[in-house]
C-alpha cells in the first residue's frame, strides 16, 4: 500500500537480542528507496537522507508491543488512522487519503487488495511505512504513501526461537521460528504460528495458522538466490459494526450509540475462511564492487469464502432499534503475480560517489467473485439483539422465495420476480463477474551529490495500466475495460547537511488514481476519463543524534488532488472532471535510542483536508476524510537495561491521542427541496495508555506481560455515519507471553 520509498535505516536499533541477528541487521541497507532486505547491495541509503516522512516498525517493537498483524502495527504507527465498515477488511489512513501501495521486500505487489485478508507478521522481520505519493516505484495508486513488508530471511548462525501466550478472551498464540546454515554458503529458515481467540464482542472468534519458508544459496561470491512462500489460514466470524442514531428532521446531527461494548450486531453463524498461498524467488547479482542487479518474481494464490448476515446501512433512534439484516455469501477466486528487475550502483562524479537505479516491473491481479445476497429477510433489535438463522444461500444459481424470518409467510417456490410481490417474502440477488488488472513500468531515479553536503534526487516512472471486467452469472456479458498509456510520475527531491548530523530537504512527488467514468454519461470533449492525480510538496528536517542511535523528524507538506469527477442533476448525459481536494499537515517522529537501552517511537500528526470543489456545494470546505483526527499522537517506549541492579527487567508502555473526529454527511436540501437528514457522527478526543514489563531470566529464556487499554477507556476505535461501520475500541487486555530463544 513512492518518492523514496523505505526506509530501513542501518543505524536503527536491532530487532532481537541475538547476536548473529544485529551483524547481521547491521547489513541491512536501502538502495535509493528500494529496501533490499540483508546483505544485498553496497549502496547505502540512511533514513536521514531520503527526504520524505517515514516510519519503521522493527522486529523488536513488533514482539515487544504484540503487534501480531499488519493492522495492529499500523494502529501503532505514527500518522496512520484506521478504519473501515467491514470488520476483517480495515482501511489505512495517511495524509488525508487511503493507503493502496504494497510493496514486499520493495517489489509493488497487488496481493493486497480484495479478497486478500490483512497479514499475520510472523512471517515479517519489519514494517516501512512512507507518507505521500508513492508512484515512483509502486505504480498508480492514492496520494497516502506506501506499506513494505520485509520478509525473514535465513539467518548466518544457527537460532532457534520458540513463544508461547495466552491472555483475556481466551486469546492463545504459540509461535515457533528456526534458522539453520545449511553450509558455508545456503542457509535455511522456517517458522509456523498459530493463534486461536475470542473477541471482546458477544460470538465473535478468530483461529489463524500461519507458515513460511525461506531458503538462501550463494553461489560464487557474488551471486544469491533466495526462495521461499508462505501459507495463511484465517477464519474469524465477521461483522459491518454498529449503527448510529439518525440526525433530526430539523437537520440537527446523529450520534454515536451508548450500547455495551460486547454487542454484536452479526449472527452467532457468521463465518469467513481465506487460504493464502504465496510463493517468490529472487536472484541478486553483484556485478562490481559498485553494480547490482535483482530480478524478484511474486506470486499469491488466493481462496477466500465469506458466509455473513449483517445489518443495512439503517440509522435507528434512541428509542426504536429495530434494524434490517442481510445475508450474504461471498466466493471469491484471486491469483497476483508481481515482477521487478532493476539495476542500483555508483559512479564518480564532481569527486564524490554517485547513485543511480534503473528498473521495470511488472504487476498483474485476476480475481472471480461469485456472491449471493439477501436483504431484508430478517430484523435485529440494536438494544436487544437475537440472531437470525442461517438461510440458504446459493452464489452459483436461483434461489426461490423467502419467508421473512418471524412473518410466517408462504411464498411462491418460484426464483424469478412475481407480481404483485408477495407480502414478506424476498428474493435473492446473485451472480459472478471476474476482473483483471494489470500494470507494468519503467522507473529511474539518480542521486546527485555536486557539492559537498548538498544532494539532488532525480527521477521518473512511466507506468502503462490496464483493467478488464466481464459479468459471469446470471448473464454472460461482454467484457468492458479502460486502460491508461505511458503515466509520467515525477519524483524531485533535495537534501542539505547543514551539519553531519542535521539536514534540510524539501521533494515534490505525484501520483495518479484509475477511475471510471460514470455509468452512461460521457465527457463534453469526447475525452475518456482521466485518473486522479495528486500531487505532493514536503518540506523537511532530520536531525541524528547520539552516534545516530535517535533519528528525529519534522515535516510540513501539502497534497492537491485533481481531476475528481464532477455531475450535475441538470446535466444528465454528461460529466465534468474539475472536483478537486487538498490535506496539509505536519508530522515530527522520534525514533531510537534516547538513553542506552532506551527505545521510543514517537510521533505527532497534524492533517487538514478539505474539499476545494466538488459535485455537491454543501460539502465543499468540509473535511475529505473526518474520520482522521487533525491531531493526534502515538507513542511507544521500553527501557530494557543490560546491567546493574535492573539488568534482566524491562519496562515500557505506549500512549495514543485522538483529538475530535466524525464520520458521515451533514444535513442538506436536494434539488427538490427534500430535506436529506444528517447521518454525521462525531466522537470527542480521548487517549488510551497501554502498559509492559519483562524479565529476561537468563540468556534463553524471557517473560513478558502487556496490558492494553490499561484504564479501560470506552471509545470508538472506528467510526463510519449513522448507518454502520462504527466500532468499539477493546476493553482492557493482559496478554502474558514465554518466550525461549537457542542458543
Amino acid at each position: 500500500m513512492i518518492g523514496t520509498p523505505a526506509f530501513a535505516d542501518p543505524t536503527d536499533p536491532v530487532s532481537t537480542d541475538d547476536a548473529a541477528q544485529q551483524a547481521r541487521s547491521e547489513d541491512e541497507v536501502v538502495v535509493l528507496g528500494k529496501s533490499y532486505g540483508q546483505d544485498v547491495g553496497k549502496t547505502v541509503t540512511p533514513r536521514k537522507d531520503v527526504p520524505n516522512t517515514i516510519s519503521v516498525i522493527d522486529r523488536e517493537q513488533i514482539e515487544a508491543q504484540n503487534l501480531f498483524t499488519l493492522e495492529d502495527a499500523l494502529t501503532a504507527t505514527p500518522g496512520v488512522t484506521v478504519t473501515g465498515v467491514g470488520s476483517e477488511d480495515p482501511t489505512f489512513l495517511s495524509r488525508g487519503f487511503a493507503i493502496n501501495n504494497y510493496l514486499i521486500d520493495g517489489v509493488p505487489t497487488l496481493s493486497f487488495g480484495f479478497p486478500s485478508v490483512v497479514p499475520d507478521l510472523f512471517a515479517f522481520d519489519r514494517l516501512e511505512v512512507l507518507r505521500g505519493p508513492a508512484g515512483l516505484f509502486s505504480g498508480s495508486g492514492n496520494p497516502a504513501g506506501s506499506i513494505n513488508m520485509v520478509r525473514k530471511r535465513p539467518l548466518e548462525e544457527a537460532r532457534a526461537q520458540a513463544s508461547v501466550g495466552y491472555g483475556s478472551y481466551q486469546n492463545l498464540r504459540a509461535e515457533l521460528d528456526i534458522s539453520v546454515p545449511l553450509s558455508a554458503n545456503a542457509g535455511l529458515r522456517s517458522g509456523i504460528m498459530v493463534q486461536d481467540q475470542d473477541q471482546f464482542y458477544d460470538v465473535a472468534h478468530r483461529n489463524r495458522v500461519n507458515a513460511f519458508v525461506v531458503g538462501s544459496l550463494d553461489i560464487g561470491e557474488r551471486t544469491t538466490i533466495t526462495v521461499g512462500g508462505t501459507y495463511d489460514r484465517f477464519k474469524p466470524a465477521i461483522q459491518s459494526g454498529l449503527p448510529g442514531i439518525i440526525g433530526g428532521l430539523d437537520g440537527s446531527e446523529g450520534s454515536l450509540l451508548d450500547v455495551p461494548r460486547s454487542t454484536y450486531l452479526g449472527a452467532d453463524w457468521n463465518r469467513f475462511r481465506s487460504d493464502v498461498w504465496t510463493g517468490f524467488a529472487e536472484i541478486t547479482h553483484q556485478i562490481s564492487d559498485r553494480w547490482t542487479l535483482r530480478a524478484t518474481g511474486l506470486y499469491t494464490d488466493i481462496k477466500r469464502i465469506d458466509v455473513y448476515s449483517y445489518i443495512g446501512s439503517q440509522p435507528v433512534t434512541p428509542t426504536n432499534g429495530l434494524t434490517n439484516h442481510i445475508a450474504y455469501r461471498g466466493d471469491s477466486f484471486g491469483t497476483t503475480h508481481s515482477f521487478d528487475f532493476n539495476g542500483v550502483g555508483s559512479f564518480r562524479a564532481f569527486g564524490r560517489e554517485q547513485t543511480l537505479i534503473l528498473g521495470a516491473d511488472y504487476q498483474a491481479a485476476d480475481n472471480d467473485s461469485y456472491f449471493t445476497r439477501l436483504s431484508n429477510y430478517a430484523r435485529i433489535d440494536v438494544y436487544n439483539p437475537v440472531s437470525p438463522l442461517e438461510p440458504p444461500l446459493n452464489p452459483y444459481g436461483p434461489s426461490p422465495y423467502y419467508p421473512v424470518q418471524g412473518s410466517n409467510a408462504t411464498c411462491p417456490n418460484v426464483s424469478v420476480p412475481v407480481t404483485p410481490a408477495p407480502a414478506n417474502c424476498v428474493l435473492q440477488s446473485w451472480g459472478g463477474s471476474t476482473t483483471q488488472v494489470e500494470q507494468y513500468g519503467i522507473y529511474g531515479q539518480m542521486r546527485l551529490s555536486p557539492l559537498e553536503g548538498l544532494t539532488l534526487i532525480g527521477g521518473g516512472r512511466l507506468t502503462w495500466w490496464d483493467t478488464n471486467l466481464q459479468t459471469l452469472l446470471p448473464t454472460l456479458t461482454p467484457q468492458t475495460g479502460y486502460g491508461i498509456e505511458g503515466q509520467f510520475t515525477p519524483y524531485a527531491g533535495v537534501v542539505w547537511d547543514v551539519t553531519g548530523n542535521l539536514n534540510l530537504y524539501a521533494s515534490y512527488a505525484d501520483s495518479f488514481t484509475p477511475q471510471a467514468a460514470p455509468s452512461g454519461k460521457t465527457r463534453p470533449d469526447g475525452q475518456d476519463v482521466q485518473p486522479l492525480i495528486g500531487a505532493q510538496y514536503e518540506v523537511g528536517s532530520k536531525l541524528a543524534l547520539f552516534a545516530d542511535r535517535l533519528l528525529l523528524s519534522a515535516a510540513v507538506y501539502q497534497i492537491e488532488q485533481s481531476n475528481r469527477i464532477f455531475t450535475n442533476e441538470s446535466l444528465p448525459d454528461i460529466y465534468l472532471q474539475l472536483g478537486k481536494v487538498r490535506a496539509r499537515g505536519a508530522e515530527f517522529e522520534a525514533s531510537g535510542e534516547i538513553l542506552p537501552a532506551w527505545r521510543i517511537n514517537a510521533g505527532y500528526s497534524y492533517t487538514k483536508s478539505k474539499y476545494i470543489e466538488d459535485t455537491n456545494p454543501v460539502f465543499e470546505g468540509l473535511s475529505l476524510m473526518p474520520v482522521i483526527p487533525e491531531h493526534q499522537a502515538k507513542l511507544f517506549t521500553n527501557y530494557a537495561p543490560v546491567d546493574g541492579a535492573l539488568a534482566g527487567f524491562s519496562l515500557g508502555g505506549g500512549f495514543t491521542w485522538f483529538s475530535k473526529t466524525s464520520g458521515g454527511n451533514p444535513s442538506y436540501r436536494n434539488a427538490l427541496g427534500t430535506l436529506i437528514r444528517s447521518t454525521l457522527v462525531r466522537q470527542g478526543a480521548y487517549a488510551v495508555a497501554d502498559l509492559r514489563a519483562g524479565y529476561r531470566i537468563n540468556d534463553r529464556i524471557s517473560l513478558g506481560v502487556n496490558v492494553n487499554n490499561l484504564f479501560d477507556r470506552t471509545y470508538y476505535s472506528r467510526i463510519s455515519a449513522t448507518g454502520r461501520g462504527n466500532y468499539y475500541g477493546s476493553p482492557r487486555t493482559v496478554f502474558g507471553t514465554l518466550r525461549v530463544t537457542y542458543p
